[in-house]
């Protein structure tokens, strides 16, 4: 009987994509949920940082999250402008790839509206939804 190769041994950790927002960090999930649920099972392992409030907080995630080498995106929802600025430029300084899913859709609903938003974290309202 042969010897396994070193190499057959090594299982192979999957990608990470993590969600980072300024409430709990439900949204964003979803949404990577939703997108994972289209491969096999354990495609990536979702991270989670809720209630951001710095980049400082981002980045200390960061340096203990993502190591050299493996293979790491980032979802986030982060109401504030200044914040989400910080965030994508650390993102874009690491290399790591990253989709804002809450700032272009406050700015499309904003330009449809012609109202400016309140940018208010954890913020809910009611919204008419029709199902077809």
């Amino acid at each position: 009987m042969a010897e396994p190769n070193v190499e057959d041994l090594i299982v192979e950790e999957p990608p990470v994509v993590i969600v980072i927002s300024d409430a709990r960090g439900k949204t964003a999930a979803g949404v990577v949920e939703a997108a994972a649920a289209q491969f096999v099972e354990d495609v990536i392992v979702i991270k989670q940082l809720g209630n951001v409030r710095s980049i400082d907080m981002v980045k200390d995630y960061l340096d203990a999250n993502v190591e050299d080498g493996k293979d790491v995106a980032v979802f986030h929802t982060i109401v504030n402008q200044n914040l989400r600025r910080e965030i994508r430029r650390e993102l874009d300084a690491r290399g790591i790839p990253s989709i804002d899913l809450l700032g272009p859709s406050i700015t499309i609903i904003s330009t449809l509206t012609g109202e400016e938003p309140v940018y208010e974290t954890g913020r809910r309202t009611k919204v008419q939804i029709e199902e077809a």
